[in-house]
């Protein structure tokens, strides 16, 4: 009972933490107007956001896997908050650069060592125990869009410092409860070898290597459909479709929390049918869902952009623990590796969709965007099989 707890207390801070990244796309319309920013500039405060705040989770999961840093959990929380506080007062288009910088940092320290320590307090239902963490972090891109909404009509830009008063109380929590985390972990039973801690001295294998390629090749490609959906629905919206706010707002959180709940499913069903089976199965559904969900109209436009989130978020808990699994004593940079910086590199298309956008219009980018699962779907039905791909002698 104990273990679920700080389950469910890591999964909070993921929530809380990620909650930010999820009020940016909102923003970027408000962003666009005051200081007459292109397509292009959009693109690059959603590169900088995703590049800073991906790319790095490597580097504090490498840390991680070598000295316990329990206390980045909290730290990371409100370093976050701070950055989308200062993103309220930046004063021009590169303050706000720097703070959505800030806000980078602390996500990127977040969530190799919470995934870490929801691995290792997981027992052995591996998938299910990362699919309740990973689902805060689904929430919370969910939560961000409608929050900022709230908070722009009431406060305008300024609002955005609320936010620091969420990751006060979350960040408190969190560091009360370091203690019953460090402990749970070592109950579990997780114990690292001296002669296993770093990557130079674990005997890869080539089939784990080939399986690591893959997983963050399909992990950037699936951060591709989703970076590029998440920022340009609500622009869509609004410049192509004269829709209200509000609408594109709500339209992205049905698509990002029904991703929350794909999440909660596909980690269950990982455990029980297998991993390579649900990450399959995704891909090859989501692209005539996303089809669909583009080429909708009136009543059916809510319930598509539904299952299009559902399906293709399903694997985000499945992929991180393939990956640990793979190499299991370095937890924490397989987590930065999917978690972090597949998605970051897959960030880059941020730039990439913004400048595309400027030369043939939202609609001919969601287009493209919507025919890169396919891309996907190959390369998870090469993923070999996941009991013969586990670091220790399985091969």
């Amino acid at each position: 009972m104990q273990r679920l707890g700080l389950l469910f207390l890591l999964s909070f801070g993921h929530l809380v933490t990620d909650m930010m990244g999820g009020a940016l796309p909102v923003l970027l319309p408000v962003l666009k107007s005051e200081f007459s920013l292109s397509y292009t500039q959009l693109g690059v405060i959603i590169l900088v956001s995703n590049l800073i705040s991906s790319v790095i989770q490597p580097v504090f999961g490498i840390w991680s896997d070598r000295k316990a840093i329990l206390w980045l959990l909290p730290a990371g929380c409100l370093v976050a908050a701070l950055g989308m506080a200062f993103v309220g007062f930046a004063p021009s288009y590169y303050f706000v650069l720097i703070a959505i910088t800030l806000n980078g940092i602390g996500a990127a320290a977040y969530h190799p060592e919470g995934s870490k320590q929801a691995f290792l307090i997981s027992g052995e239902r591996k998938a299910t125990a990362m699919s309740i963490y990973s689902v805060g972090g689904n929430i919370g891109h969910g939560l961000g869009p409608v929050i900022a909404v709230l908070l722009l009509s009431l406060s305008g830009r300024k609002g955005m410092a609320w936010f620091l008063v969420i990751a006060l109380i979350t960040a408190f929590l969190l560091n009360h409860f370091i203690p019953a985390i460090q402990r749970q972990g070592d109950q579990d039973g997780y114990v690292q070898d001296e002669t296993e801690a770093g990557v130079s001295e674990t005997a890869v294998k080539k089939g784990v290597l080939y399986g690591l390629f893959l997983l963050v090749m399909i992990v950037i490609v699936r951060s591709l459909v989703h970076i590029g959906l998440t920022n340009f629905i609500p622009l869509y919206v609004e410049e192509y479709l004269h829709g209200s706010k509000e609408y594109g707002a709500l339209l992205l959180t049905v698509f990002l929390l029904s991703g929350a709940v794909g999440t909660i499913v596909g980690g269950p069903a990982a455990d029980w049918i297998g991993r390579k089976k649900v990450i399959v199965l995704s891909f090859l559904l989501v692209t005539p869902l996303l089809w669909l969900f583009l080429f909708s109209t009136g009543i059916w436009t809510l319930p598509l952009a539904a299952l299009s989130g559902f399906v293709l978020i399903s694997t985000f808990s499945v992929t991180v623990v393939y990956a640990q699994e793979l190499i299991p004593h370095n937890v924490g940079l397989a987590s930065g590796l999917t978690l972090g910086f597949a998605f970051g590199v897959g960030a880059i298309g941020g730039l990439a969709f913004g400048a595309a956008a400027d030369v043939w219009g939202v609609p001919a980018v969601l287009k493209v965007i919507c025919l890169l699962p396919i891309i996907a779907l190959l390369l998870s039905l090469a993923l070999p099989d996941e009991k013969k791909g586990r670091v220790g002698g399985q091969a």
